[in-house]
């Protein structure tokens, strides 16, 4: 019983301490990389700063420490 407990809560601790990552696409000199903690309305707020004319959202991770974006400007 004890081993099986131990496995389930060694499986639970391993599964919550894995960070995943976005996916990489390939980018052109017009799109951008946006990391923008703690929460992902900073991301858009810094979105209009970079790209003055607009921009589109390509790719939002919103993990809850560290959001991220890839925006392409017009």
């Amino acid at each position: 019983m004890s081993r099986w407990l131990f496995m389930l809560l060694s499986t639970i601790i391993t599964g919550c301490s894995v960070t995943a990552a976005m996916h990489e696409i390939p980018r052109s000199d017009s799109q951008y990389y946006v990391s923008c903690p703690p929460h992902v309305f900073y991301c858009y707020r810094k979105s209009e700063l970079i790209c003055h004319s607009g921009y589109r959202v390509l790719t939002v991770a919103s993990w809850e420490d560290k959001p991220e974006m890839i925006i392409e400007c017009n």
